[in-house]
């Protein structure tokens, strides 16, 4: 389809029958040039993936709206069950549709990608919850390269999570950024199982939502006078985003630089912060004021944002309208489908970084991908904010596939090969990927040219962080249960990605990942040489087995130290 519209030499309509007979998919709208039309390119990247990335197709429907009983879903079943000699098959939609947004993006303007990767200025910090069917980018109309997003279950703020605060860290002291927007929605997942008995969930999941449990109690009186409980979870992911803009107001991270600009003599101190509420039922977003009486305003921060047009999301929320009636139009009861629930294929674990929108570089839909987007993409067993996330995707919504996407020019890894000191949790956070250069140093020592070496790290650590994914409880665990009910390859499968920002281009690294059963444990074995990556235990073994100095013999250079 893709070359036949290349070759077209006026506006067609193309009818596509499925080889059944049973499926008709109309398409229409292309440009003379050949070009999709906006929306239309949309429309035909998700019909093309419907089949394996729609919530109804995980049903047994097809998704593309055909009658009850079609066997689109049998078919897609059958398609999944012989993908076991090749495990990434099944994303050649996702990459197809990839290019056709990269086709797209340059129809409209040749110098995008250019640009794209030569500025990284965000002027937003998004705080915004992982649920599948809330893409920031789309939701406020954001080009990329606008938006710099941290997302986790229920949009929760700690000071004690370092994977926010290093992110918030980052977004303020070194991007600068102007605002600090938290966004709940409605019919939250998050909020909804918070709202269940204690130890229904196992950690670290259960520890994520004892915090949700903390705003409820706070504010027990109103809600339990409340008796609808649809009217009772709103008002709890409302009063929620009022408490985590809070929050974001009392790091020491936003504090100092309020002092600062305070300091400075500036009008306005920035960053603002902003509290929204995302209605699934209309795909509109209304404001929350975040600010009670017996808060104090040492620095001006809550006068009237609507004074100074620098300072305010007029332009942000008269967007959200522009694509919520574009929405409605195309599709009239897309956001009642929507706010039925969602049951994404995939969780998406990306870098925070905002030229990377998750959403539009694979042409998904809201409502296909589950997303978890800290800096440079890291993953770790201590990460309550990561594991919490990763722990609902599989457990809760089932997801069969887990994308770890890195980027080249990625900043956070750029910063961790520098002598820079960066101010904490921001500095502990660099020491990870300090780490994967440490298990790599051979070979990456090796590149002299400074860009390729960049470049190497990042995929590097994106096979890292895909070891680290493979290597949960929660994922050896599910995919343990999914080779016992006879799957042919076990389930959820774990993908890496890069995305090049200069071309658009997602790249599969090929990560493989072996699981074999010793002695009643699941165990992961990885396949260094075909995944292109030195062994990383051949330096632990080369550290180990030097001579050091003052020391007789070889081997451990603990050895004889503590007699026996």
């Amino acid at each position: 389809l893709r070359g036949a519209c290349h070759k077209m030499k006026s506006s067609t309509v193309l009818m596509l029958a499925a080889a059944s007979g049973e499926l008709l998919v109309q398409i229409q709208g292309f440009a003379p040039s050949g070009v999709m039309l906006p929306g239309v390119q949309r429309s035909v990247a998700a019909s093309k993936r419907a089949s394996l990335f729609s919530p109804a197709a995980k049903k047994g429907g097809c998704g593309l709206g055909c009658p009850p009983g079609c066997r689109c879903g049998q078919k897609t079943q059958l398609r999944m069950s012989s993908l076991a000699d090749d495990v990434n098959a099944d994303f050649e939609e996702l990459f197809e549709a990839n290019r056709d947004w990269i086709d797209f993006k340059q129809a409209q303007d040749p110098d995008f990608f250019k640009k794209n990767a030569a500025e990284h200025k965000p002027s937003v910090l998004w705080i915004g919850c992982a649920d599948s069917r809330v893409p920031s980018n789309e939701v406020i109309g954001a080009e990329s390269g606008e938006i710099f997003t941290h997302r986790n279950i229920a949009n929760v703020v700690m000071n004690t999570d370092n994977s926010l605060m290093s992110g918030m860290t980052y977004a303020v002291d070194v991007l600068n950024v102007e605002h600090i927007v938290v966004c709940g929605h409605t019919k939250c997942g998050g909020v909804q199982a918070s709202l269940s008995g204690p130890k229904e969930f196992s950690p670290p999941l259960e520890g994520w939502l004892s915090h949700l449990r903390m705003v409820y109690r706070h504010h027990r009186a109103e809600l339990d006078a409340i008796e609808d409980p649809d009217a009772k979870l709103d008002r709890l992911v409302d009063l929620n985003v009022i408490e985590q803009c809070k929050n974001v107001y009392r790091t020491a991270i936003v504090q100092q630089r309020l002092a600062d600009n305070a300091a400075e003599g500036r009008p306005y101190s920035t960053p603002r912060i902003h509290g929204c509420v995302y209605d699934l039922a209309t795909g509109y977003l209304k404001r929350v004021n975040w600010v009670t009486p017996d808060m104090e305003d040492p620095y001006d921060m809550f006068a009237d944002e609507n004074q100074s047009e620098k300072y305010n999301l007029q332009k942000l929320l008269a967007n959200n309208v522009r694509w919520a009636e574009s929405k409605k139009a195309k599709q009239p009861d897309f956001f009642e489908k929507l706010g039925s629930g969602h049951n994404p294929s995939m969780m998406w674990i990306g870098c925070a970084d905002s030229r990377v929108p998750s959403n539009e570089i694979s042409g998904s839909e809201p409502g296909e991908i589950f997303t978890h987007r800290n800096i440079a993409n890291v993953v770790m067993q201590t990460d309550q904010n990561l594991q919490g996330g990763l722990q609902y995707a599989v457990d809760a919504l089932g997801v069969e596939h887990i994308v770890v996407c890195g980027h080249s020019n990625c900043g956070g890894i750029a910063a961790s090969l520098t002598p820079t000191a960066f101010s904490p949790p921001l500095e502990g956070w660099l020491h990870h990927l300090a780490n994967v250069y440490r298990l790599h140093a051979k070979e990456l020592d090796g590149i002299k040219d400074e860009k390729a070496k960049l470049r190497r790290l990042v995929e590097l650590n994106v096979l890292e962080q895909c070891n680290n994914v493979a290597a949960s409880s929660i994922v050896q665990a599910k995919q343990r249960e999914s080779l016992a009910k006879g799957a042919p390859f076990p389930v959820p499968r774990i993908h890496g990605f890069v995305y090049d920002l200069e071309n658009g281009k997602l790249e599969d690294l090929g990560w493989q990942d072996e699981i074999s059963d010793v002695n009643g444990q699941f165990k992961v074995r990885n396949d260094y040489a075909a995944m292109g990556m030195a062994d990383p235990a051949d330096s632990d073994k080369a550290m180990f087995n030097r001579k050091p100095a003052g020391m007789s013999g070889g081997g451990n250079p603990l050895k004889g130290l503590f007699g026996k």
